[in-house]
């Protein structure tokens, strides 16, 4: 009975593949149609998201979908951007800021000098990252 398969000219494997073809296409087909419908559900979240303090709205409900997930953690970021250039424009804190910085900047080289000078390297936090990605 098996050689009698095997003569008739059928591949098993081409039959997967058309299979196989027509489930990607239907799937793609779904998950096209639940993005539409995510989008339409999430409009409204996502639009709130970019106000300034109503972005904790969409953060906090609970049924949340993927796209208004992603513009909530957008807007969030952005109303951080947002109280932070405020907080610059207060003279006072400006100042503090800035010094803070210039002190961490002493403190990150002394202690740059040192590690030098026992012939050990150090990554500077938050910029250490940064000039590893490209070469000087």
């Amino acid at each position: 009975m098996a050689s009698g398969a095997r003569g008739c000219g059928f591949d098993s494997r081409l039959a997967y593949q058309i299979i196989d073809k027509n489930m990607n296409r239907h799937q793609l087909e779904t998950t096209a149609k639940n993005n539409e419908e995510q989008i339409e559900e999430g409009k409204t979240d996502a639009i709130l998201s970019y106000i300034p303090f109503l972005c904790f709205i969409p953060l906090f409900k609970s049924n949340l979908n993927d796209f208004a997930k992603k513009h909530a953690k957008q807007g969030l970021l952005l109303l951080i951007v947002e109280i932070t250039a405020l907080l610059f424009l207060i003279d006072f804190v400006n100042d503090i800021f800035w010094t803070f910085v210039l002190i961490a900047c002493c403190i990150f080289a002394l202690a740059g000098i040192s590690k030098s000078l026992a012939g050990k390297s150090m990554k500077i936090p938050f910029i250490g990252n940064i000039f590893e990605k490209y070469d000087i």
